[in-house]
């Protein structure tokens, strides 16, 4: 369906754009920590949000070293192989590419732990500093890095860089060596780290949403009702005595709580946008089994996988701009 020419082209191009979007993303990333650095941990969203940057941070280096190494393998392609690097560009590839897939899963986590946090504070606000303090979250960042790393041992065990008969250049040089058993030893890491928690991870950021948003209406009403006088001072006054709280407690919700639940319905929103492809693939690959364990379409695989991992990591460079526009805090500190 893909011609190694058309393969060729495609993957040139994205190894510009994807080149492109992993500096931005470094750069952006590289901003968002300084920024949260300089705020300082003093609770568990703002250290979220600083693990949060610090994952996408090395995933867009690793995404940077994918990239630049598919760049060395189109200048093979291209020249016909009369241009060639000592080691294969592909094992290159396959290392970075390895990398990024294993770290991206923790941000992924760090986006689900900040949405139900969130939802949480709107839900029980007076137990939220409890529930969810600097230590704790600590704890569970590093717990999901720990996770991460250690599910994907398996497959880095099932590749090697030793040195083998190159038929391209008709010569030995390091290449990419994959174990037979990898496709088995994928089916059954992916299913377990990436294929249920990305169908899981959209089930539960949704109901977060609908949540979050569902109450961030009902604060507004509440407080364009209080200010207009449709609410009495006296009949507030009761309702707080008799902890008779206005729709669900979003009354208790102060002005920077409301700016900072705004901020995860936009990344929980962010991440649903780049999730959803990978949702598509997975199916596709069920529906489809050709386009997971052979190498018939290995190419068109190949670009599929590669557009999805463009529009994930497209989707994680843009968060600074929602930290900016509703952390007046990091908006104040941030310097660029």
């Amino acid at each position: 369906l893909v011609s190694d020419d058309q393969f060729a082209a495609i993957e040139g191009l994205y190894s510009a754009v994807g080149t492109i979007v992993s500096i931005i993303g470094l750069v952006t990333n590289a901003i968002t920590i300084k920024t949260f650095v300089a705020m300082g941990a003093d609770d568990g969203v703002t250290v979220s949000f600083l693990c949060l940057s610090s994952a996408e941070f090395v995933c867009f280096l690793a995404l940077l070293g994918q990239e630049l190494s598919m760049t060395l393998w189109v200048i093979e392609m291209i020249s016909g192989y009369r241009i060639v690097f000592f080691i294969q560009p592909m094992a290159f590839n396959n290392f970075f590419g390895n990398i990024r897939n294993c770290l991206f899963t923790i941000p992924v986590l760090m986006t689900v732990y900040l949405s139900v946090a969130k939802c949480m504070c709107v839900v029980k606000p007076l137990h939220f500093k409890n529930m969810f303090s600097v230590r704790q979250t600590l704890w569970i960042m590093a717990g999901f890095c720990v996770f991460a790393i250690v599910s994907y041992v398996p497959i880095f065990a099932s590749i090697g860089v030793p040195e083998l008969y190159d038929g391209n250049i008709n010569k030995t040089r390091p290449m990419l060596w994959i174990s037979p058993e990898l496709d088995v030893i994928k089916n059954v890491v992916w299913t377990m780290r990436d294929s249920v928690p990305c169908f899981a991870s959209e089930v539960i950021i949704i109901i977060c949403i609908y949540v979050m948003s569902d109450s961030l209406m009902r604060a507004t009403k509440f407080r364009a009702s209080s200010t207009s006088g449709g609410m009495s001072a006296s009949i507030r006054d009761s309702h707080h005595k008799y902890g008779k709280h206005v729709k669900g407690n979003t009354s208790q919700l102060g002005g920077s709580e409301l700016q900072v639940i705004k901020q995860v319905v936009l990344i929980s929103v962010v991440y649903i946008v780049g999730n959803t492809p990978k949702i598509v693939v997975f199916l596709a690959m069920s529906v489809v089994p050709d386009l997971r364990i052979g190498q018939r379409h290995q190419n068109l695989v190949v670009v599929i996988a590669n557009t999805r991992e463009l529009i994930e990591m497209i989707m994680s460079a843009v968060n600074i701009f929602i930290y900016y526009e509703y952390n007046s805090k990091f908006r104040s500190l941030c310097k660029y």
